[in-house]
């Protein structure tokens, strides 16, 4: 392999591991629209508190687009019993294409229960979000 070549391959395995690296989106991208590429991993964590009798739920996302990769996860910011935290929803984009992704707050005592807030972000996979730009 010569010098050129190997640089462009360090370059390239620098920008996977800094893409994989990305932090979790938050309440502050609520409303945004994010770009990847297909197979990407991305992750939503929001603030919460299950003692209080309230929950995150995935409410909505196109499943031939996006997968959700496992069951949330919530962590407590403290060991103090009731204590708030951040709940980890991880997804990846599986097909190239166009889908909003939808949690929704709300207590976990009912089905129909009106959310108290609501997160959203419209996913671009592919090349979609390149062609959609131009």
């Amino acid at each position: 392999m010569n010098n050129k070549t190997y640089s462009l391959v360090l370059i390239l395995l620098a920008a996977m591991f800094m893409a994989s690296c990305a932090k979790p989106f938050s309440e502050k991208d609520n409303g945004t629209k994010i770009d990847l590429g297909i197979d990407d991993p991305f992750e939503i964590e929001l603030d919460g508190n299950p003692s209080e009798g309230f929950i995150w739920e995935v409410e909505y996302f196109e499943k031939e687009i996006i997968k959700q990769l496992g069951e949330p996860e919530f962590t407590a910011s403290d060991d103090n019993e009731g204590a708030e935290g951040k709940y980890l929803f991880r997804f990846q984009t599986i097909a190239a294409g166009q889908s909003e992704v939808t949690l929704v707050y709300k207590k976990k005592s009912g089905e129909n229960q009106i959310p108290t807030k609501t997160f959203s972000m419209e996913v671009i996979s592919g090349t979609m979000g390149r062609i959609m730009e131009n």
